[in-house]
């Protein structure tokens, strides 16, 4: 099973510039140790998330002082982009990189970031999958057209061309099935996470997967995990779990406005200060359980777990809330475990 690092820093509290700080010199060192890829977001209008509202631009960073560790989106919110926009932006990390550049595709789930958009949200899924196919058409350089706003059609072919002929693509999902089965029909990746589907749901999602997929092989599974290597003391443990739960308590703000979720939304939205306060406890004990936070000494078990549900490659979650220090400190021990 392939191990990758995977960003989302979820706040600004820190010191102008920490967070790329972070994402610079752990992709550095992930690098030197041959791990698989950096995955990094798209996030707007939010503290959560807020120092990645383009992955490219961060991508074209890790490109430059990396050799051979893979630059992904994870992911790319395909409609509030022009495809040409994003084959264009794309090329250029590709070029960056000598052919490193890889996307995970989403369709978005906040009503807010429509404002970036041309499309109306409720047409979301289709606007993604139309877009894909657009993407990789002009990723291997072939003419598509489209319309201008005033309604003249125009064919174009983007520029500069990658170096890789085909863009290696996924599509980011929460745990919908029917979103790993369009990944599979497409011969796409799949990008996902634990915080909307139990391991059993995952297992099964994959393995609908592997039997709608159409490319060569059998596809490509990356799970994030919220990933801290600890020292085995309780001040250690502790310091996680406090972490944790402001990272979820973030989360369940940003949940809350999830336009894509109407029913999650409301009940998040009329729960009171108690109730919430017990979901991130809940949540703390089950990403305890079912995450990479933990020692060295467990961390082997933890992700033969993992690879029994079938996932190829775990995309680690290292900068949830610990400072930097922290953060390469528990990388250091990650990598070394690993070696």
């Amino acid at each position: 099973m392939k191990i990758s690092l995977s960003y989302f820093a979820a706040t600004e509290r820190e010191k102008a510039g920490s967070a790329y700080q972070v994402l610079l010199d752990s992709a550095r060192l992930a690098d030197e140790a041959g791990l698989e890829a950096v995955w990094l977001p798209e996030r707007h209008f939010a503290e959560f998330g807020a120092p990645y509202p383009n992955p490219s631009v961060v991508g074209a960073a890790v490109a430059a002082i990396t050799r051979r560790i893979g630059v992904r989106a994870g992911s790319v919110v395909l409609p509030l982009h022009h495809p040409a926009r994003v084959a264009e932006e794309w090329a250029v990390v590709d070029q960056l990189s000598g052919g490193r550049a890889g996307i995970s595709f989403a369709s978005g789930w906040h009503a807010q970031d429509f404002v970036l958009s041309r499309f109306d949200m409720n047409d979301r899924r289709r606007v993604m999958a139309e877009g894909i196919d657009a993407v990789r058409a002009l990723w291997r350089g072939e003419w598509r057209p489209f319309t201008d706003a005033s309604g003249q059609e125009f064919e174009v072919r983007t520029m500069p061309q990658p170096v890789q002929p085909e863009l290696p693509t996924w599509i980011t999902t929460g745990g919908s099935p029917e979103t790993f089965e369009l990944a599979g029909t497409l011969g796409a990746g799949v990008l996902t996470h634990l915080l909307g589907q139990a391991p059993g749901d995952l297992a099964r999602n994959i393995a609908n997967y592997r039997k709608t997929w159409t490319g060569p092989g059998r596809g490509h599974i990356t799970l994030m995990l919220h990933t801290h290597i600890l020292d085995g003391s309780k001040a250690s443990a502790e310091r996680a779990r406090v972490e944790l739960a402001r990272y979820l308590g973030v989360s369940m703000d940003l949940i809350q406005a999830n336009a894509a979720d109407a029913q999650g939304s409301a009940t998040l939205r009329s729960m009171s200060e108690a109730d919430r306060e017990a979901v991130v406890r809940q949540g703390v004990a089950r990403f305890g359980q079912l995450g990479l936070v933990c020692t060295a000494h467990e961390l082997p078990e933890r992700l033969a777990t993992v690879s029994s549900w079938d996932v190829d490659e775990v995309a680690c979650l290292i900068d949830f809330g610990f400072d930097h220090e922290s953060i390469m400190r528990s990388l250091d021990d990650l990598l070394t475990t690993l070696a």
